[in-house]
């Protein structure tokens, strides 16, 4: 922060006089700071001086009104509900942050607060206030709401299209270099943690897309989970590639990053060409270079028209079932180098490890969870299969169903035994040892 910068205030919301004198001497170099003993005095001060407070720090257990109903009342209060909220919580417990992201919370702090955390999230959450208020006062005569993607504060498809295409046009003797991002196994958490971890693990990511470019360069969300990048005018190829490889690691470890293990991104960069007139001439370049990322093993980024190195080996497990359930909670708890694909045979199975060694294919998971014959028929089927392959065999029952799990156990040639519903945690945990077993 600059010297010359006015510092921001934030409103302490909790009972804990330890836990605010801790926050306040932790942060006090950066911040100025409100403080309210409880959930009710927190909704006063925000009735009565919400312009004078920047951002809530807001313990979820208290007396009295507590964090979730602090923001649950929020949302009505024209004042408070355009302040971003970081929740203080003492555990990491998924359901509990969910519920705060459902109800508005912008992120959250596990307690006891790590100082330099602490800072980096509350700077993230302030990030997309000053963009937005940056992009109002510098763009007073534009129709902001028309133009900006109301969840991610960064330009809307429409709008980066436009101003793309008009610095191509304008500036067709220039070098102009185009990135295409998208995040790498994005479904998976939408299937397993719902919409509204997805919806902030976007805004994560948007926040760290828009926070490594100049002003002048043109950042905008195009689609669901896919966003891209005009660096217009610069002086040389290689800044975008420093540019490309930044934003995969720094997703890649995730350092002060509250999002899941599994998420990584996946970037297309092209350089403009004097033909290059308008953004669907780029866009269609850019969008090879990221199909080449994404079928490279994900995590990395591709530039158009360059010989591109030998994918890393491939990596991939097997699974048979008819569940989409199933099929996401696999793609989340696996790591990023080893690839999921869907067999519904054993037919397929046997020509996926034709065209691959035994080495490249570690497990095949087997779901009977829904199967009427208890799974017979395809423990049969894959008992042959066992003969000519070697490979590690997952089963997935149904909990409760001793009729599955003993038809599953008589093949012998079972690694691990699953029950659904699946769990998340338990998954990856159970995921951990076979990689390990397999010396992955």
């Amino acid at each position: 922060m600059s010297s010359l910068q006015k510092k921001e205030t934030l409103l302490i919301v909790d009972d804990s006089k330890f836990q605010r004198v801790v926050i306040r001497q932790s942060l006090g170099e950066y911040f100025n700071f409100a403080e309210a003993v409880s959930g009710e005095e927190c909704l006063q001060i925000m009735e009565k001086e919400s312009d004078a407070i920047d951002l809530v720090l807001l313990d979820l257990v208290m007396p009295g009104i507590d964090g979730f109903e602090v923001l649950r009342r929020r949302q009505s209060m024209e004042g408070f509900k355009d302040t971003p909220v970081i929740v203080l919580t003492n555990t990491e417990s998924v359901a509990s942050q969910s519920d705060a992201f459902a109800l508005g919370a912008d992120e959250f702090i596990i307690k006891p607060v790590d100082a330099r955390i602490a800072l980096s999230r509350i700077n993230n959450a302030l990030g997309v206030k000053r963009r937005l208020q940056s992009s109002r006062d510098e763009q007073k005569a534009w129709e902001t709401k028309s133009q900006i993607d109301e969840m991610t504060s960064l330009f809307n498809k429409m709008t980066v299209e436009r101003l793309i295409t008009k610095t191509l046009t304008e500036n067709d003797n220039r070098l102009h270099a185009l990135m295409l991002i998208d995040i790498d196994n994005f479904k998976s958490v939408n299937d397993v943690y719902g919409h509204t971890m997805g919806d902030h693990v976007i805004s994560v990511i948007a926040g760290v897309i828009s926070s490594q470019f100049r002003s002048t360069d043109y950042v905008g969300r195009v689609g669901g989970d896919e966003f891209c990048v005009l660096m217009a005018d610069i002086p040389s190829r290689e800044i975008a590639l420093i540019k490309a490889e930044n934003l995969v690691s720094l997703v890649k470890y995730k350092e002060n990053l509250s999002i899941p293990e599994n998420i990584s991104i996946s970037v297309g960069v092209a350089f403009s060409e004097a033909d290059d007139q308008c953004y669907d001439e780029l866009a269609a370049k850019v969008d090879q270079a990221l199909y080449v990322s994404k079928k490279s093993g994900k995590g990395r980024y591709s530039v158009y028209g360059e010989e591109q190195q030998a994918p890393e080996k491939v990596i991939q497990a097997l699974v048979w079932s008819g569940s989409r359930n199933v099929t996401s909670m696999m793609e989340f708890a696996l790591p990023d180098y080893v690839q999921l694909k869907t067999v519904a045979s054993v037919e397929e199975i046997r020509s996926c490890m034709e065209e691959k060694t035994d080495e490249d294919i570690p497990a095949l998971i087997v779901d009977v969870s829904e199967e009427e014959d208890q799974g017979q028929r395809r423990w049969q089927e894959l008992r042959k299969l066992k003969e000519e392959h070697t490979f590690s065999m997952i089963a997935i029952c149904k909990e409760g169903n001793l009729a599955q799990m003993k038809c599953a156990l008589e093949t012998e040639e079972l690694s691990d035994l699953l029950l659904a519903p699946l769990e998340a945690n338990t998954l990856k945990r159970r995921v951990k040892i076979w990689m390990q077993n397999c010396k992955l």
